[in-house]
């Protein structure tokens, strides 16, 4: 009986020993719309997170009523200082972006192969299962989902 994994975007391969259909992904943004969205939602909550830091480097601090102000860490230092600190915030930004897009990509991909897998049923093809790569969000509901194949598959061995 086919599989169908969360990699089946474009291109489907027939394992000769079995004939079961090995699903690849050949997309790395399978619902750029939900994938951009949180990573864009992540990055800008890193970005606050972010702002907020740095400018707790740049406000002087007040130890306690009365006292002498203290110095920003960074007072008296040259630019690259604030380059280092500003470079390091970007990568960082950068880096929570990009992985907001990897873990999106384990929904939209198991999502996608899900979505393709009830389309099937509905055409009577109930012989496809849905394989989801290890790590993929949604493993519950592609096992209930291939439960209800299987039930379908039996009820109609039954009948014919």
């Amino acid at each position: 009986m086919p599989k169908l994994g969360s990699d089946d975007t474009l291109r489907a391969t027939t394992a000769p020993q079995t004939g079961l259909f090995a699903w690849r992904r050949r997309q790395f943004v399978v619902d750029a719309r939900y994938q951009l969205r949180s990573g864009v939602l992540v990055g800008v909550v890193a970005l606050v997170l972010l702002v907020l830091l740095n400018a707790a480097l740049i406000v002087p601090h007040r130890v306690t009523a009365g006292a002498a102000a203290a110095h920003p860490p960074f007072a008296g230092q040259d630019g690259i200082s604030w380059a280092l600190v500003l470079t390091g915030s970007a990568v960082l930004l950068a880096g929570v972006i990009l992985i907001g897009i990897l873990e999106s990509h384990r929904t939209a991909g198991a999502a996608y192969a899900i979505g393709r897998a009830v389309d099937a049923i509905r055409e009577g093809r109930s012989e496809i299962r849905i394989r989801l790569r290890q790590g993929d969000h949604l493993q519950e509901l592609a096992r209930s989902i291939n439960r209800l194949a299987e039930t379908i598959d039996a009820e109609r061995e039954q009948r014919g």
